[in-house]
């Protein structure tokens, strides 16, 4: 990947496995600093030996976790360049069917922990710095099974939206990422909901015949996020990735 972001200084949340993952890799083969963060230690140390990058183990929705992990980050770096959150938690249930404690975990997971790595490294973001948030394109195109997960993504969304409007002087952004296999998006999903819910997607048109792959998808991402930190007189606010053709049919 051929950027300008060589000695620039990135974390990536979220890079155990699947997009983040392979977004890691992307920015530290470009010559990026970087510093990989995910819950499994064994999967960040498979990532560092594939490339010369820092990796910190850590589970953003425990407390103390997000300073941890920018502190680490600030003491390796100085300073942070680009902040790329991609972790998420994504069961498969229907709102009806959903209790309390994993609709208040889905929401930890994907806006307040987020929120927190943000705060936590805002002091320490360099000058036009780059902070992106990955969401989903369920938001606002609610589908069987993804109601928890959608609305915890629309409401990172506005999240984004809040900081941006109160640190104008920085740049965020927000990346809706469509249905990509091979990812660990689907690590909380059973045989039975996917069975369940499956049939109702394609009703909808909410199920592409051809679905991405998180190298492909990992490496774009990478690549359009390194534009948007080399331009700082442009905004790239939100963007989408999908899976290009048709979508699934019955047949």
């Amino acid at each position: 990947m051929e950027t300008g972001i060589a000695g620039k200084s990135i974390v990536v949340v979220g890079a155990s496995a699947g997009i983040g993952r392979e977004s890691a890799l992307a920015f530290a083969r470009s010559g990026a600093k970087v510093m990989a963060v995910g819950r499994r230690e064994d999967k960040l140390r498979e990532l560092a030996a594939e490339a010369d990058l820092l990796w910190c183990a850590a589970d953003i929705t425990v407390n103390g976790e997000p300073q941890r992990l920018i502190a680490e980050a600030v003491n390796a770096f100085g300073g942070i360049d680009i902040l790329l959150n991609v972790a998420a938690s994504s069961p498969m249930v229907a709102i009806a069917d959903v209790s309390t404690e994993v609709f208040l975990g889905v929401f930890a997971s994907n806006v307040v922990a987020p929120s927190e790595v943000c705060k936590a490294a805002l002091p320490h973001l360099n000058e036009n710095a780059y902070v992106g948030f990955v969401s989903s394109e369920t938001v606002g195109r609610p589908r069987h099974g993804m109601v928890p997960y959608g609305a915890s993504k629309a409401a990172l969304e506005e999240m984004v939206n809040g900081w941006r409007v109160e640190n104008p002087t920085l740049r965020f952004s927000t990346i809706r990422v469509g249905a990509t296999i091979g990812t660990d998006f689907g690590r909380d999903f059973g045989a039975e909901e996917i069975s369940r819910f499956l049939e109702e997607w394609i009703r909808g048109g909410h199920l592409a015949a051809e679905m991405m792959n998180p190298l492909e998808v990992g490496v774009e991402l990478a690549e359009l996020v390194a534009v948007a930190y080399m331009h700082p007189t442009v905004g790239l606010t939100d963007f989408a990735l999908r899976p290009p053709g048709p979508l699934a049919t019955m047949g």
